[in-house]
């Protein structure tokens, strides 16, 4: 599969020396460069590495700022020139490549380099930042930038920013700056006489000695979108970008990504309430039964803890009554402490047994055999038939999506053991037409003794020992402060051999690996292992392109640009993680407060919704302030939706934004669903599929061409793509007249396809909660 093989950043490897064509014009050695571009000349002091422009009308831009105080410029050639500030050494070559500055920068010892910092923050009327999707933030916006210095302290620029790009809009025209070695490279916002100021920072490290730092300035109209377009023409210059379509020609099942909602479904064991058809009977023969180690009911009794007990206890009194009704609430935590108890309860024979304790192979023959039989044996005609259980990835999922409309889906499991449980499930919704995937990571790997762990992190005391160790010597601590984050190197082959396990014994035709896209990269400098962040990033590409080998349609989180190629969807570029920036999105007496991780069938974290505090609104979801710059990049490379803490139903201020920014953007949708939500959240999904998914299945393949604000208070957008289809979207409540004369009402979409008559959609009509 030729798209699947990892592609470096390949500029970064590119030589430095620039094409033979490219000239310097200088009056004298210490003079400053001149290079010309179709915009004007850029003149480059070599002593300080300060950049300006003079633009072809006259006027005269400053860009970067002077990196050090004049340092001493020794060895200028027609191509570069080294310069020495203090201890550290410079080799700096310069040249143009159509329209934009190139500058490539080596560094003979471990050193850092303060550039570029924007020069002249108040020639900024805006920026347009690849924060995710993309925001355009305003240069004097009070609250733009208290969010953006607390939210982007300088930290990793590859992390930071989805695409290593971002855009100055400088009245008439703009200026975007590339970075093409994003790796080792630093990113943070200041406040600058009270506007935000980008800085970056690049460190030359001795694990990858002679490295370049390698940035493009490239000048262009007063278009925020400029430097995205930029940036999809540098990616396909350097064979870096990937179609969708040749995703689907390696890999034919990514094109059921083509109008498929994102579904989580969530169901944590075998059963689920619904399946105990009889609980009063069910709770009397566990009291009868509970003492008989020859019986199902007592081999889980003697695992369960004190607390089940008393549970336990309770229920046995509710169904000792006259009516024997067993509350819903008692209900759940009964089939909870069930499904927990079956593993020790029931035997489960090895078959290939993997470090950290997985054995998908014996799990998926377990729940289809020994569990399955046990349960029948003990409870029959109480429980419904075998096939049917389970509350999240079931059989009656499946058959309730179907029956809603739903032909296309991505279906998720958070825990890859439901897959392994239900395989009629997984089978029905494959011949449904859905990809069926699970949740994997590599990331963290915790000691097998570690108390508060989770499935994923389970890897074997050998990668528990496996962590990274930075530049400073020190083990970098795992997710949440457990364990530690494992290096990739090492976790390679482990890796390889339980995502095949896994999908195997599944059955999946998808996998979503959390981490790997997200642009973290780690420097290592454990003994036999070193490798430079840039190295890591590699390792990272080849895991992803080793699950897409296995036929698996493979995504991942974030979606960074620098991943771009060998995932087909990413989860977390719609929208970004947010929630530690407020304590009222975590404070449980806040109407904003998001929820938690309980139950553990329904966390109220994902399926609660909730009220989005205005100002944290106004940044995150607020139309007035995004910009489709991914889209405009990458569109039709990769299905990009929203993170899975904020689902599409998540904040119920933002439903008809979110929904109509889906359409305007040409993005699915992400929900969470099990047995319990069903009734009230599958009426707006299915009726928001018959708009989004005839759309979508057009337009996942097509590049975005063009997006424009047609108000002034830029709550009126349009988006255009290749084949000609145009989406526009009032945001604003009230009915807006349209260029051409028409009227769009107020949140609303008007779909013009090519040669077709437009259709108006007015969101609130689609989303309107059923009726109880």
């Amino acid at each position: 599969m030729k798209f699947l093989k990892p592609v470096a950043v390949v500029l970064a490897l590119l030589p430095l020396c620039i094409a033979a064509s490219t000239s310097f014009a200088r009056a004298a050695d210490d003079g400053p460069v001149t290079l010309a571009v179709p915009a004007g000349t850029f003149a480059i002091d070599p002593a300080t590495l300060a950049v300006s422009l003079r633009t072809a009308d006259g006027a005269e831009l400053t860009l970067a700022a002077p990196a050090f105080a004049p340092a001493r410029v020794t060895g200028r050639t027609d191509h570069g020139w080294h310069l020495v500030a203090g201890d550290d050494g410079f080799a700096v070559e310069a040249g143009v490549e159509g329209d934009a500055l190139r500058l490539s920068i080596r560094s003979d010892r471990p050193a850092t380099l303060a550039w570029p910092q924007t020069a002249d923050p108040a020639g900024i009327t805006a920026y347009a930042m690849p924060f995710g999707e993309g925001s355009y933030v305003l240069a004097d916006d009070p609250a733009w930038l208290d969010w953006l210095v607390r939210r982007y302290e300088p930290g990793s620029l590859a992390e930071a920013l989805s695409m290593p790009v971002w855009t100055e809009l400088r009245g008439d025209r703009s200026i975007s700056w590339i970075v093409e070695t994003p790796f080792n490279t630093g990113f943070g916002i200041v406040a600058a006489a009270g506007r935000p100021r980008p800085q970056l920072t690049h460190d030359f490290t001795r694990l990858a000695p002679g490295a370049p730092y390698v940035v493009r300035i490239v000048p262009g109209p007063a278009d925020p979108l400029a430097g995205a377009r930029a940036y999809r023409a540098w990616l396909q210059a350097t064979g870096a970008f990937v179609p969708l379509a040749d995703k689907i020609a390696a890999l034919p099942d990514t094109a059921r990504l083509g109008g498929a909602p994102h579904i989580y479904l969530w169901g944590k064991g075998p059963l689920k309430p619904e399946d105990v058809l009889q609980w009063r009977a069910f709770i009397r023969l566990f009291q009868q039964k509970k003492a008989d180690p020859a019986h199902l009911t007592g081999r889980l009794w003697q695992g369960f803890d004190a607390d089940t007990r008393v549970e336990f206890e309770g229920a046995f009194r509710d169904a000792a009554g006259s009516a024997g009704f067993v509350a819903p609430y008692r209900r759940a935590a009964l089939v909870r402490a069930v499904n927990d108890g079956l593993r020790r309860a029931v035997p489960m024979a090895a078959v290939d047994p993997l470090p950290g304790g997985h054995d998908p192979a014996a799990e998926a023959a377990w729940a289809a055999g020994p569990m399955r039989a046990a349960l029948v044996d003990a409870f029959g005609p109480m429980l419904a038939p075998p096939q049917r259980w389970g509350g999240g990835l079931s059989l009656d999922t499946v058959t309730a999506l179907q029956k809603a409309g739903l032909t296309r889906a991505w279906l998720g499991t958070e825990d890859w053991r439901d897959a392994l449980w239900h395989p009629e499930a997984v089978a029905a919704a494959k011949a449904a037409g859905y990809l069926v995937g699970a949740y994997d990571s590599y990331g963290s790997a915790h000691p097998p003794d570690l108390v508060e762990t989770w499935p994923t992190a389970q890897m074997g005391a050998d990668l528990a020992a496996a962590g990274y160790r930075g530049l400073d010597g020190k083990l970098a601590t795992g997710f949440a402060g457990r364990g530690v984050y494992v290096s990739a190197t090492a976790a390679e082959p482990y890796a390889r051999r339980r995502m095949a396990a896994v999908a195997k014994a599944a059955g999946l035709d998808s996998l979503f690996l959390d981490v790997d896209a997200t642009g973290l990269a780690f420097d290592d400098t454990t003994p036999g292992r070193e490798t430079s962040a840039a190295q890591d990033a590699e390792v990272r590409r080849r895991r992803l392109a080793t699950a897409a080998s296995l036929g698996l349609v493979v995504g991942s989180e974030g979606g960074s640009s620098l991943f771009a190629a060998q995932i087909a969807f990413a989860h977390g570029m719609t929208t970004v993680p947010f929630a530690w920036m407020d304590p009222d999105i975590k404070d449980k007496r806040s109407p904003f407060y998001r929820g938690n991780y309980w139950p553990p069938e329904t966390p109220s974290l994902y399926f609660t919704p909730v009220p989005l505090k205005p100002a944290i609104a106004r940044v995150v979801t607020d139309p007035r302030f995004r910009l489709p710059l991914y889209e405009i990049a990458l569109h039709d490379s990769v299905v990009t939706t929203h993170h899975w803490e904020y689902g599409s139903l998540k904040f119920s201020t933002e439903r008809d934004a979110t929904a109509l920014l889906q359409l305007l953007y040409a993005v699915p949708p992400l929900y969470h669903l099990n047995a319990a939500v069903l009734d009230r959240d599958l009426p707006l999904i299915a009726a928001y599929d018959r708009v989004f998914r005839p759309l979508h299945q057009r337009l996942f393949t097509q590049a975005m061409t063009g997006f424009a604000v047609l108000s002034p208070d830029r709550l009126l957008q349009r988006s255009t793509f290749a084949d000609g289809t145009a989406v526009t979207v009032n945001f604003d409540v009230k009915a807006r007249p349209l260029p051409d004369g028409a009227t769009l009402p107020g949140r609303s979409a008007r779909i013009a396809l090519p040669d077709q008559p437009p259709q108006t959609v007015e969101i609130g009509a689609i989303l309107k909660p059923p009726a109880k």
